[in-house]
């Protein structure tokens, strides 16, 4: 059996992330993905017709200025990206789309309020963060904003942000590290999210650079090879069994979300170790984020903005509202004048869980869908009806953030480390991957003194 320095369990972003880091530094690694295919959540797919869909929205936020681009720099790739983000629309009760501002239809006195926020958001310090992590988004509100609209409008950027559909579940630590760091790349406080990009031809372009990268250190990638067991053992290597045998590495990476965790890393033996992580695992297994909703083709464009849309609720629905016309920022994933958008509705994982309420959500909100876009059904060539339940990893709620976050690495278990949007890290989904990814490598390089 081959040995090596380390091995990763998980190639999406952060196992491919932290196996390139490792290799660079001279280690000889392994990673073992049970999909054939790498990217686990960040993965593209191809239809007949020319149409190339991506699991969910894909957003990077940020775009070249995020953790995703920072890591691919660092392992010396550049991949193409969409057109940048250039607002936010919001469904108004009138049955119309209006811009963020126009939406809001502030007061003078109500700019002046939201200005003075976002000045105070964007010269936040990392201690601030560190104090609101431990805080919902409903009490920095209620501390910090007057306006009625404006907290809604940053309930609303909230839950983008996090796809929570509550302000009382979602971390104030989060909200105001994640919007800082969009108003410092921003060209304008009306216009604070539009460094938002994704990669152009869709999450696939920047999961095979990962992947090259990768293969090109002279990494190990093992494809199509679930794990069965990683057994930790007291004085002991800690062993990783799949199918084709078992492998034991000083270094154990597992880069693969809570829920995946449990079911190849017992809890029970892991309580003799460290028992109070393995008890914060067990009840951090659904507390995660979900939606459910449809992605659709269409012969022609629904809307032409390069907007985000959205509504804290959806009429008759009562969820908040997640849209994105992928086509209007990248034309090469589908037929020309065509569009693909995803239209979500954020749920908690009890109700996208419940197969009756998405039966009954589903048929509520096709109809909500045809009033916003009343030419849909005309220009419809495919859509797509489905659910995700752990959308951007462990939940981004007060407790969970920051500090509080499930650490990188226990010292209860040498050699033992973990990476990915579940793990110590931050920013929108994918982001949280990549700097979790360098977070752990740099904890496993400091350790072994390289």
């Amino acid at each position: 059996m081959e040995s090596y320095d380390a091995i990763v369990v998980g190639a999406g972003i952060a196992g491919l992330g932290v196996g390139s880091l490792l290799q660079d530094k001279g280690l000889k690694t392994a990673v073992f993905e049970k999909s054939k295919v790498v990217g686990g959540r960040s993965r593209t797919f191809e239809l007949p017709g020319g149409w190339r869909i991506d699991m969910g929205t894909h957003c990077v936020d940020q775009g070249i200025h995020s953790s995703c681009n920072k890591l691919l720099r660092v392992l010396g790739k550049e991949i193409p990206w969409s057109h940048n983000l250039e607002g936010f629309m919001f469904y108004d009760e009138d049955g119309t789309w209006k811009p963020m501002m126009e939406y809001l239809n502030l007061t003078a006195v109500e700019k002046q309020e939201l200005l003075d926020l976002q000045k105070w958001i964007g010269a936040a310090t990392d201690e601030i963060i560190d104090h609101y992590d431990n805080v919902s988004l409903t009490k920095l509100l209620d501390e910090k904003v007057k306006s009625s609209k404006i907290a809604e409008f940053c309930k609303t950027v909230g839950m983008v942000q996090t796809t929570l559909t509550e302000s009382d579940i979602i971390s104030a630590g989060e909200f105001i590290h994640i919007y800082r760091d969009q108003i410092r790349v921003s060209v304008s406080p009306d216009l604070p999210f539009n460094a938002v990009r994704m990669p152009l031809g869709g999450v696939a372009t920047m999961m095979a650079a990962m992947e090259a990268a990768y293969r090109e250190r002279g990494g190990t990638l093992n494809l199509g090879t679930p794990i069965r067991k990683v057994n930790v053992r007291k004085g002991r290597m800690t062993e990783v069994v799949t199918d084709e045998g078992a492998y034991s590495a000083p270094v154990v990476v597992i880069a693969a979300p809570i829920w995946n965790v449990l079911r190849f890393l017992s809890m029970d033996e892991m309580a003799q170790f460290a028992p109070a992580w393995a008890k914060r695992m067990k009840e951090s297994e659904f507390e995660t984020s979900a939606s459910t909703g449809f992605t659709i083709g269409t012969r022609a464009p629904l809307f032409n903005d390069k907007c985000y849309l959205s509504a804290w609720r959806i009429p008759g629905v009562g969820l908040p509202l997640q849209i994105l016309g992928h086509t209007n920022f990248d034309d090469t994933i589908a037929p020309p004048g065509h569009m693909i958008a995803f239209i979500g509705a954020c749920g908690t994982p009890a109700q996208i869980g419940n197969a009756e309420f998405r039966k009954k959500t589903l048929e509520q909100f096709w109809e909500v869908v045809k009033k916003m876009f009343p030419n849909v059904e005309r220009d419809l060539v495919w859509r797509q009806d489905g659910f995700t339940i752990g959308i951007d990893g462990l939940s981004r709620s007060p407790g969970m953030t920051g500090r509080y976050r499930l650490p990188v690495f226990l010292p209860e278990v040498p050699g033992l480390y973990f990476a990915g949007d579940c793990y110590t890290g931050r920013g929108v989904g994918m982001n949280t991957a990549a700097s979790s990814a360098m977070i752990c490598a740099e904890e496993i390089l400091a350790r072994q003194g390289r």
